[in-house]
């Protein structure tokens, strides 16, 4: 079946691959993009207009208990989110300038207070991947510059709406060029299913929506993700976007599969379908796998696909979601992160103390919390440079991939972008109607607010879940009471476990986390550098015992060489009087007596 055109609301593309159109670059050379963050599958709506400004060394082996099953790259929950899109670079009259991003909608938003001054950044040692970089690279504006007070974003590119006509689709029997799919089941949610696969060779999560129509969830999906990049998010490598149609279930049902080069071809006995007898106009369901043996017995695999006929499982998989024609698909392809989600790692006692395992002590365990409350809190940092709110932290939302970095065996990555919301230039906060999870909201998001702060509270939130091992308010008796009483602000605070081994600099940096107070809480800059320093005063106070035997080792030393040395003085200085004694004594004896006539000649 040769590919044909397709449209997205009206507008024609010649059905590349890719989702996401490339954009013309500058003439003299490309521009970056700005990092944004994955988005999720998220259903419902979102809208948002500007508010009122609120605060905003590696070891062989890994010593600490074990993860869990393996993960997926992304999450696939019912979300609800606003458009936004990267705007490329273009240079101004000036060499080296970037015009201002386009016009957004229509609303009003106050400027950024000054910041605080930032800390000196703390630098890692051979334990610690080293502090923040506030101030790092940051020169005072000149004088007479205009420049308006606050940090401004140094980002060569920022976001605008997204636009369904911007999504480029494909031929439905195509879109699975270059992906291979497992039988191995990631994830599931409303809307889709993560299986596990491979890109090109690569390992990876591929998440698979079905849609009645490209809301703002799934422009996310297709044109946000892909322009994600940082350490501690999620990756997304590709995605795609196809219309479900009439000839493609019939190529599905006639028992069609992956040809040589990654497309979908009808099977050798053509297809089963009737469509002389079927309505086109109307949208059809796909039936299942369809049983092609002619002689009664069926499929000897039970109907189960192979990894080898990618078009089979996604058959599967369409048919769960009771697929019809004039739906969309969309294929999300993302990094496979192994060791399942850090909600996970909480309830199997990663950062607490083993008793199983002595060598899992309080240091270390506390020094694995720091190390991946690090790692959230430098993925936040990175949206919120590009001016995105994740708005859903939630340790449910963090993914853990394999790492050999410490002891710990993972690194952290935040999934689930569902939520995000793109902050106008100047603007602290916006207003939304969309809701995270509410036992890690900030009392201010329950009216509606979304800001940097927001994400604070909700990190805080996770800190104090990461030492204490519970869920927050688990021993609430409802979940609707509880939803009340949080947007009420009749809930009772988190209790944090004061007096606690090794935890003060920890319980302190979480109250401030969720200060009721938006301007009282610290940006991630400041998070980062705590961090850092709190993981380094753990580590002095375990060197610090050695470090004192080694000093008096050290002065004992060299108390007992200067000892050494001052009796070898003694005995030299001892020697050499005796000799000079006895030289005196033989010069007496030789030498003539006082008065006496000189020896005759």
């Amino acid at each position: 079946m040769p590919p044909a055109a397709s449209s997205v609301r009206g507008v024609a593309f010649d059905s590349p691959l890719v989702a996401t159109q490339s954009q013309p670059h500058s003439a003299g050379g490309s521009a970056s993009r700005s990092n944004g963050a994955a988005a999720n599958n998220g259903r419902g709506t979102d809208t948002e207009q500007p508010a009122a400004a609120a605060a905003e060394g590696p070891t062989a082996g890994a010593v600490g208990p074990g993860i869990g099953a393996a993960a997926s790259g992304a999450e696939v929950t019912a979300r609800s989110s606003g458009k936004i899109q990267p705007i490329e670079a273009r240079p101004d009259k000036a060499a080296g300038m970037a015009l201002q991003p386009a016009a957004r909608d229509s609303g009003t938003s106050e400027a950024a207070p000054p910041p605080a001054a930032a800390a000196a950044p703390v630098s890692g040692d051979g334990s610690s991947t080293g502090g923040g970089d506030a101030g790092v690279g940051a020169l005072p504006p000149p004088a007479g510059s205009g420049s308006r007070p606050g940090r401004q974003n140094v980002q060569a590119s920022r976001y605008r709406e997204l636009d369904a006509r911007e999504v480029a689709e494909c031929a439905p029997h195509e879109i699975l060029r270059g992906i291979s799919l497992s039988q191995q089941r990631l994830g599931r949610g409303s809307f889709g299913i993560v299986m596990s696969g491979a890109y090109h060779g690569l390992r990876c999560a591929v998440k698979i929506i079905v849609a009645d129509d490209l809301d703002k969830s799934a422009l996310r999906e297709l044109l946000l993700a892909p322009s994600i990049n940082h350490a501690n998010l999620v990756q997304t490598y590709t995605s795609r976007c196809a219309r479900l149609t009439h000839e493609f279930f019939d190529l599905l049902e006639g028992g069609g599969g992956m040809g040589a080069d990654g497309v979908a071809v009808p099977a050798a006995g053509g297809s089963t379908s009737t469509p002389e007898t079927r309505d086109l106009r109307r949208p059809r369901a796909l039936l299942p796998i369809p049983l092609q043996s002619g002689d009664g017995f069926g499929d000897p695999g039970c109907g189960i696909a192979t990894a080898l006929d990618p078009y089979r499982i996604l058959h599967l998989v369409l048919h769960e979601f009771i697929a019809k024609t004039e739906q969309y698909m969309l294929v999300i392809v993302q990094e496979l992160c192994t060791k399942g989600t850090l909600h996970a790692a909480i309830r199997q006692g990663i950062f607490r103390p083993s008793d199983a395992n002595p060598q899992w002590n309080v240091r270390l365990a506390r020094r694995a919390l720091l190390r991946t409350a690090m790692e959230l809190a430098r993925g936040l940092l990175h949206l919120h440079d590009t001016g995105v709110v994740h708005g859903d932290l939630k340790p449910q939302n963090v993914l853990l991939a394999t790492s050999r970095d410490d002891r710990r065996g993972f690194s952290a990555k935040i999934a689930d972008f569902g939520l995000v919301h793109v902050l106008p230039q100047h603007a602290n906060s916006v207003t939304t109607d969309s809701f995270g999870s509410p036992a890690y909201m900030a009392p201010e998001a329950f009216s509606g607010k979304a800001s940097k702060a927001t994400d604070v509270w909700s990190f805080g939130v996770c800190l104090w879940e990461l030492l204490v091992g519970r869920v927050p308010y688990s021993d609430a008796a409802g979940v609707r009471d509880l939803v009340a009483d949080l947007a009420a602000g009749r809930a009772p605070g988190l209790v944090w476990p004061d007096g606690a081994e090794m935890a003060d600099g920890i319980i302190a940096l979480g109250r401030r986390c969720i200060s009721h107070r938006p301007e009282d809480r610290p940006d991630f800059r400041e998070v980062v550098q705590e961090l850092v320093q709190i993981e380094r005063i753990i580590r002095a106070e375990l060197l610090a015992p050695e470090i004192l035997a080694r000093a008096v080792a050290s002065s004992a030393a060299g108390a007992a060489a200067a000892a050494a040395a001052v009796g070898q003085q003694l005995h030299q200085g001892q020697q050499q009087q005796q000799q000079g004694r006895g030289q005196g004594q033989g010069q007496q004896r030789g030498a003539p007596a006082a008065g006496a006539p000189p020896p005759r000649r």
